[in-house]
């Protein structure tokens, strides 16, 4: 789950799965002159908007944070706890959609025990959950690959795809532009993306990768007031059951 820092009094709550609905949105409008572009589009659309599958279990029943009083935050979780729950999505979406989405959820989650973590500075635990995790699925992504026919090229910008519309949709989630990420540009180069905020829900990017001039996006999260804690677990489970939803929309326009 995604904890917004409050403003005008309100907290919003973003599940991860609704998070990655964002990046989905993103990936389906992607494609301006000059950037890589999802290929193939349909399947590689499905994996961004999926990314996050794994978190769905936890997501019905979110872990209390007692030193806040409010449900952890995902970055507060140890791979302990998320490279389980990163396989078992992996076999999900394998079940579900086939190996393309499949291919590239598990791309995502090596990406983040490989390049967003550190092993050699985390717990024991959680250094031994990561080289479980890498070393199954390391051994899948060579078999999905090569019965995709797909060509390594291929495979890297399509992951490479799936994760810059993950960081994208994380700093807007977190109103944080510092978190925007990098584009895989056709040529094979990269592009750092400048995202700056230019009102309560509108954000110019630069380079502009959208083939459209302007791009709205839209999820669904749980707003509480700002001073609301809980100290029992399962009354904030039923609380966030019953909480008030609303639409988060946010609009991107190039620089």
């Amino acid at each position: 789950m995604i904890l917004r820092s409050p403003e005008d009094g309100v907290r919003l709550l973003i599940p991860q799965p609704s998070h990655a609905l964002l990046a989905g949105q993103m990936m389906a409008a992607w494609g301006a002159p000059g950037f890589a572009r999802p290929d193939p589009a349909p399947e590689v659309i499905l994996a961004a908007s999926q990314h996050d599958i794994a978190w769905l279990p936890w997501e019905v029943a979110p872990t209390l944070d007692p030193e806040t009083g409010l449900p952890h935050a995902f970055t507060q979780l140890g791979a302990a706890v998320h490279a389980p729950m990163w396989a078992r999505g992996v076999e999900t979406a394998r079940a579900a959609y086939g190996l393309w989405p499949a291919l590239l959820i598990s791309l995502h989650g090596t990406r983040i025990y490989t390049q967003y973590m550190d092993p050699d500075r985390l717990p024991p635990e959680d250094h031994a959950a990561i080289d479980r995790n890498n070393a199954k699925e390391e051994a899948l992504q060579a078999d999905w690959t090569a019965k995709l026919g797909a060509l390594p090229d291929q495979v890297a910008r399509n992951s490479a795809l799936v994760a810059v519309t993950d960081a994208l949709s994380l700093a807007l989630c977190f109103a944080d532009p510092s978190k925007a990420g990098e584009a895989p540009m056709e040529d094979g180069s990269t592009r750092k993306m400048k995202l700056v905020r230019q009102g309560t829900a509108r954000w110019s990017l630069d380079p502009w990768p959208f083939r459209d001039s302007t791009l709205t996006l839209r999820c669904e999260t749980i707003r509480l007031p700002t001073a609301t804690r809980w100290t029992d677990e399962e009354a904030m489970r039923r609380d966030l059951r019953d909480a008030t939803w609303s639409t988060l929309a946010e609009t991107l326009v190039p620089a």
